[in-house]
């Protein structure tokens, strides 16, 4: 007999029962996800459609759409249960596409001490869980969000300034002051090392962006309005003259050796999208992985590859989004070409079957998990073949 087979579970879910169909979800919705049905009696998600991004969860008014990532719930439980660990009573809250991390945060909101929040978006942080932050003893809350026209999920950013103008005029007539919840907006960009340049265009001709221009006498020279930090040009500048801050190649390469001595064999490092992953709170992780955010699978440099195998790596993983889903106009496309230009040199001495390419989406929890267990599977059997020689 035929086993029915499962559905797969989803990220996201309408609650018909609680749904009154006001369709604010569906107005906001960057993505055209969620519509009326023809009947006009239900919101309806498309979620081949849907990325994601949390804005319609945070906008519910009757808390009628569920979400298995950074909801509610599970952002206040991590902040009660890290508090102690911090000691302190400031939060920042940071949109991964404005700072990869904390190290220079801090200095943009004058705090040294502070427990650390970073979401795929600041869109889906609601009223309800900032005014609960402060509920549970947060003075002082920072939220550093993409500049707006920057925001991956188009409406998340400028969505969260009306927001907290909103709540902190609220705020201040309850008696906390005229900014209790600080906004500030940050980008990150190309840097350009014009004396390492040689004018050679591989950036002007691979920039989804067009951001770079070539000079005729000055070499390259990039407009950085139009520049979105997806890192393409970094990994495939022969002459090392670009970098991308905040996830500069040494930062990178220092991160490696680092994190390749915690894990025990078979070590396997993954670089990964960071909008095709959304990580748990807790950093649960297994004993033989660890994991490197990139702000694309588009910054995946073959340096950093043959330094993951130099340093003991037994397997190398890119994940990164589908073309489709791509947050970066359509640069993973051109990042599974050049892991797979990178595998065709590792072919030559033997070790292509040490990395691998996948694309997997955040609405699909557990594809990352899968992809990475049948990784996981092939090294190891890579590994014993080695051993019965």
């Amino acid at each position: 007999m035929t086993q029915p087979v499962a559905e797969p579970k989803l990220a996201v879910n309408i609650n018909e029962d609680y749904c009154s169909c006001c369709s604010i979800c569906g107005s906001l919705c960057p993505y055209d996800a969620i519509t009326r049905d023809a009947e006009g009696d239900k919101m309806v998600l498309d979620i081949e459609k849907c990325q994601v991004c949390g804005i319609c969860y945070s906008a519910c008014p009757a808390k009628a759409i569920d979400t298995i990532y950074y909801d509610c719930d599970s952002l206040l439980k991590y902040l009660v249960k890290v508090k102690p660990q911090y000691k302190s009573d400031s939060l920042v809250v940071m949109c991964k596409g404005s700072a990869p991390d904390f190290s220079e945060v801090g200095k943009l909101f004058g705090v040294s001490d502070f427990i650390p929040l970073s979401i795929p978006c600041v869109g889906r942080l609601s009223e309800e869980i900032l005014l609960q932050a402060i509920a549970t003893g947060m003075k002082k809350i920072c939220i550093l969000a993409c500049d707006e026209d920057y925001c991956r999920f188009d409406r998340g950013s400028p969505l969260t300034g009306r927001r907290i103008l909103a709540l902190n005029r609220m705020l201040e007539q309850l008696g906390y002051g005229k900014d209790a919840v600080t906004l500030k907006r940050n980008s990150l960009k190309v840097k350009v090392d014009k004396d390492l340049c040689i004018a050679c265009g591989d950036c002007v001709f691979y920039c989804p962006y067009d951001a770079p221009t070539l000079e005729s006498v000055e070499g390259i020279s990039f407009d950085l309005d139009a520049c979105r930090g997806c890192g393409l040009c970094v990994s495939l500048c022969p002459s090392f003259a670009l970098d991308l801050e905040n996830w500069e190649r040494e930062r990178i390469s220092k991160l490696i050796p680092q994190l390749l001595a915690e894990v025990k064999p078979p070590k396997i490092l993954v670089f990964r999208c960071q909008w095709a992953v959304y990580p748990p709170l807790n950093g649960d992780m297994s004993p033989n992985i660890r994991t490197i955010d990139l702000p694309c699978a588009g910054r995946v440099d073959a340096v950093h590859v043959l330094e993951a195998l130099q340093n003991g790596a037994d397997g190398i993983m890119v994940v990164a989004c589908s073309e489709d889903d791509c947050k970066q106009e359509g640069v993973s496309a051109k990042a599974e070409h050049v892991v797979a230009r990178i595998k065709e040199k590792l072919d030559q001495i033997g070790l292509g079957e040490r990395l691998n390419f996948a694309s997997v989406s955040p609405r699909y929890p557990g594809q990352v998990e899968e992809a990475i267990g049948q990784f996981r599977q092939k090294i190891e059997a890579i590994g014993s073949k080695r051993e019965a020689k």
